[in-house]
This record gives C-alpha cells, sequence and structure tokens, in this order.
C-alpha cells in the first residue's frame, strides 16, 4: 500500500481524476449543491473555499487557500482561468525568499478573498490576497485585482482599476429591491457616497 501511494504514476493518475472529475464536495469549507465547477481545476486547501448558492465556475480555475478563506457568496458567474491567492510572500531581513514557507512566515501576510452576490468575472483573471469584490461588479478578462472592489462597479486592467459604474444610482436602487430583502439592500447614501468617491458622472 505504500508503495502504491508513493508511486508518482499513481500519484499522477490520482491528482488527474480530481482535476477533471472532481473532488468530493465534504472536503469544502462549504459547497451549495447546485455549484457548478468545470473541469480541470486546482483548488489548495479546500477546507478554507467557501462557494454558496447558483456560483458557476469555468475550466482551468486554480484557488490557493492555505492560511486564508476564499469565499463565493453567491448567484456569480465566473470564466474560465480564474486564479486566487489568499496569501503572499514576505520579505525577511536575514532570510532567502527561498527560506521562507508557511511554518516561519510573519504573521498577517495571509488575507481572506471575498467574492460578492452577482458578481460576473471575465476569463484569465487574478484575484490577490484581501481583495473584496463588491455586489453586482464586473472584473473585465485578464485583470489582476489587488484592491477593493466596489458594489456595481466594473474594473479592468493590470492592476485593476475603476472603469466606471454599471448602472446609475436608481438603477442600482431598482435592480436590488427586486432581488434583495429591504434589510439587505445597500442604502441610497451610500451609493451616493462610493458614487462621489470615483467622481462618476453617473450619478442622479
Amino acid at each position: 500500500m505504500t508503495r502504491l501511494k508513493n508511486n508518482r504514476f499513481v500519484r499522477g493518475v490520482y491528482f488527474l481524476f480530481l482535476n477533471y472529475f472532481g473532488a468530493p464536495r465534504n472536503e469544502f469549507g462549504y459547497i451549495a449543491d447546485n455549484v457548478i465547477i468545470s473541469p480541470p481545476y486546482n483548488f489548495g486547501n479546500k477546507k478554507n473555499i467557501f462557494i454558496y448558492e447558483k456560483v458557476g465556475i469555468g475550466p482551468k480555475c486554480f484557488i490557493s487557500a492555505t492560511n486564508a478563506r476564499c469565499i463565493f457568496k453567491g448567484n456569480s458567474a465566473i470564466a474560465e482561468g480564474l486564479t486566487v491567492h489568499t496569501g503572499n510572500h514576505a520579505q525577511v531581513i536575514g532570510m532567502y525568499v527561498t527560506d521562507i514557507n508557511e511554518q516561519n512566515k510573519p504573521k498577517g501576510h495571509d488575507k481572506d478573498v471575498v467574492i460578492e452576490k452577482d458578481v460576473w468575472i471575465g476569463c484569465n483573471v487574478t484575484i490577490l490576497s484581501g481583495v473584496v469584490i463588491g455586489r453586482g461588479s464586473v472584473i473585465a478578462a485578464g485583470a489582476v485585482v489587488t484592491k477593493e472592489v466596489p458594489p456595481y462597479s466594473v474594473f479592468g486592467g493590470v492592476p485593476a482599476i475603476f472603469i466606471k459604474f454599471k448602472w446609475t444610482i436608481d438603477e442600482i436602487i431598482e435592480h436590488e429591491i427586486l432581488l434583495y430583502p429591504e434589510e439587505e439592500r445597500l442604502l441610497k447614501k451610500y451609493l451616493e457616497k462610493i458614487f462621489e468617491i470615483h467622481g462618476s458622472s453617473q450619478k442622479k
């Protein structure tokens, strides 16, 4: 039995099977029954991955969640080639970067990545440690997201920057009324504040 476990060919077939046919759902922190993940994919530390209702993830997705969580809150569509890193490299005086590992790395370098509801992520997007992608947002293909994305905004580029808001404030409020209970809706004052911060001409 030990020989089989250590056999490189057997291990290769095993990981190929997992990548193409999926890992057991009980290996995840949480995964809803109606989640669709297209193989192949590569998930590190599935216990730190939480995928809620009606999320679809395209093929060739890579999620590294060693010491922090990756959370998809639901109702989101993710195209092929998504990469998520909840961890971050450390630079330590007196140590080569190659000698720094998960055991001796200083605390605070790994942070949760959160994708809120109703998010569309284009193909080949990279999301880095600590990023929160706001509800209703769109991330353009090929973007590298390094900072928080406000709700209902469109981000793109390397590194990703704000491009525009998806809708006007009135349209966002209408959308929220149709989809969310009153206690979960984004307030008009909050929307006006983020529109002001980003200098959008879409404000009504």
